[in-house]
């Protein structure tokens, strides 16, 4: 097959909207091709809605095999015959609040076995033409395969493809911003088109968070329904300086995490009616704030992850919001606290030593005289009870051997806490000694 006819042929496939397969053409398993056949259409099902003709996040089309090779603005998106070193699949596997996961956490997300597919063919070479048989997948694969086969996706056309704006009127908006983005970008912060194909802007403090307090966000205000997205993470806002946030009616994404924002703050938020992602790791709201965003009905995920909010509090959310994904982090095994050491029991008071027995006298010389008899020991014993003394000496004796139990125990969780500690502190001194230089 000639470059030329093969570029046609995966033009004819890939481009958007032109991903449409039905069971009355399925292929055999036996005939068919890895990339054309299985991962073509899970590309365009998943990736085309922000990669494609209309729209090109980070300057990337994903829309045709010469397309993806190509590379966007970030360089080459896959490298054939390296899968873990491709770009796509490093963001792919991106945790998927991460602002670079691929697909957006708003997106439909790629399944475990999709992720499988698109490894497999990059892998194998990234070939145009390979068949399926010929990259030998895993068996745990196959199934996957017969289903894309049988029941091709149709191509996930974006939402805001209905809304597509005209390109002068992106032009002209995003001219009339000029002077509010150099203002903010003067400032430190960033101000930037979300996509080349939309005016909706995206507003960042990332680069000057420790300094970023409330009077940054007026100079938002004249973009209030242009800017979208919103990321105040780690910077000095306060619950007041929230009212600011609530003013821009159009945001979807908010990061707030790590600031110091309580439930007060909350309530400048709850008439966000278009909001749909909300981070507020490590802050100090509760379950009470929380439930403040049970009108947000477009909320899709809320993270609450080192917050006070617990997990009855998250369920209540989830309840009020069906739909809503509330992260609040892992379950840790609760912790076991060494039990202090028993006090020891009283002892017995012990029996006073008896007065000692004096020596015999030596005989006189030359007549040998009487030794005189020795003083009887004070009957001391005979006073004390030897069962009950038995008794209390083996309870203090149990007591004393728990209590060492458990000190050995204690002993030994420390002695192993502290090697950890040391073996980090030496891992840490290594990668921060710079190498001596050579003589």
């Amino acid at each position: 097959m000639t470059t030329s006819l093969r570029t046609l042929l995966l033009a004819s496939v890939s481009m958007v909207g032109a991903f449409s397969f039905s069971s009355a053409s399925a292929v055999e398993l036996k005939d068919a091709q890895l990339y054309k056949d299985v991962v073509a259409p899970v590309i365009a099902s998943k990736c085309v809605s922000c990669h494609g003709a209309d729209k090109q996040k980070g300057k990337l089309r994903m829309d045709s095999l010469e397309a993806i090779l190509k590379g966007g603005g970030d360089g080459a998106a896959i490298k054939a015959g390296d899968a873990k070193g491709s770009l796509a699949m490093e963001r792919i596997h991106l945790p998927g609040d991460d602002d670079e996961h691929m697909p957006p956490s708003d997106e439909p997300q790629l399944t475990k076995e999709e992720i499988a597919l698109l490894e497999l063919w990059i892998q194998t070479g990234a070939k145009p033409d390979l068949k399926v048989v010929d990259a030998k997948p895993a068996e745990g694969l196959i199934k996957t395969i017969e289903e894309l086969l049988k029941n091709p996706p149709k191509a996930a056309l974006a939402s805001t493809a209905a809304a597509k704006e005209d390109p002068k009127q992106i032009e002209a908006k995003i001219k009339a911003a000029a002077p509010v983005i150099a203002a903010v970008e003067k400032a430190g912060a960033s101000l930037m088109q979300i996509a080349q194909d939309t005016s909706d802007l995206r507003f960042s403090a990332l680069n000057v968070a420790a300094d970023f307090k409330d009077d940054g966000l007026v100079a938002l205000k004249p973009l209030a329904g242009q800017i979208k997205w919103v990321d105040l993470a780690r910077t000095k806002i306060t619950d007041a300086g929230l009212a600011s946030v609530g003013d821009l009616k159009s945001v979807t994404r908010l990061h707030l995490e790590n600031t110091g924002i309580t439930d007060a703050g909350l309530d400048h938020l709850k008439n966000l009616a278009q909001l749909e992602y909300l981070n507020l790791y490590g802050t100090k709201v509760t379950d009470a704030g929380v439930m403040k965003l049970a009108g947000l009905k477009n909320l899709k995920k809320i993270f609450l992850w080192q917050t006070q909010v617990t997990e009855a509090g998250a369920k209540k959310l989830e309840v009020a919001l069906p739909g809503l994904a509330v992260n609040i982090g892992w379950k840790e095994a609760p912790v076991v606290a060494v039990a202090p050491a028993p006090a020891p029991a009283k002892p017995a008071p012990p029996t006073p030593p008896a007065k000692p027995v004096p020596a015999p006298t030596p005989p006189a010389k030359p007549v040998p005289a009487p030794t005189p008899p020795a003083k009887p020991a004070a009957p001391v014993a005979a006073k004390l009870d030897p069962a009950k003394v038995l008794v209390d000496a083996q309870k203090a004796a149990n007591d004393a051997k728990a209590a060492a139990d458990v000190a050995q125990k204690a002993a030994t969780n420390a002695v192993n806490a502290a090697k950890q500690a040391q073996s980090l502190v030496d891992e840490l001194k290594k990668a921060s000694t710079p190498p001596e230089p050579k003589k």
